[in-house]
């Protein structure tokens, strides 16, 4: 979804080079400026740009987002594996994963009306991409 919008975000700016022909002589963002204080004046067009570049950014780091996905899969009824996959571009966050796992492992347990959980397996590592993601993976066995 992310790359289908950058792609019909940034795709208007590589057909730039190609118009030809007449159009609108009068620019979009007018030819104007937005005075701050005494000697300080912002160009609009600047402004619009910074704005541009400060959304793409919010967009693609997403600050709000939490910095790891867990998909939870149902082995048995007393076995489950959770899979946990940090996001790309992050602001810390890169030692949770354990921790995240044995809090989804006691909400699991304690949701499914059980007494105690056993880690039957669990690893770390990293998946090579064009920018790398930390993953880790883990199965728990639920006990009464």
């Amino acid at each position: 979804m992310r790359r289908q919008l950058m792609t019909l975000l940034l795709a208007p700016l590589a057909a730039c080079s190609n118009v030809k022909g007449d159009y609108p002589s009068t620019p979009i963002i007018p030819n104007a400026a937005i005075n701050v204080a005494d000697g300080l004046t912002i160009a609009l067009e600047d402004l619009v740009m910074g704005g541009a570049v400060i959304g793409v950014l919010y967009y693609v780091v997403d600050p709000l987002a939490p910095n790891w996905t867990v998909t939870t899969l149902r082995l048995s009824d007393d076995r489950y594996r959770f899979d946990l996959r940090m996001k790309r571009i992050h602001m810390g966050g890169e030692g949770e994963a354990y921790q995240l796992f044995q809090s989804r492992a006691e909400d699991l347990m304690r949701g499914q009306g059980y007494s105690a959980y056993t880690i039957a397996r669990y690893q770390e590592g990293q998946e090579s991409n064009w920018i790398s993601e930390r993953v880790a993976s883990g199965d728990i066995v639920l006990k009464r």
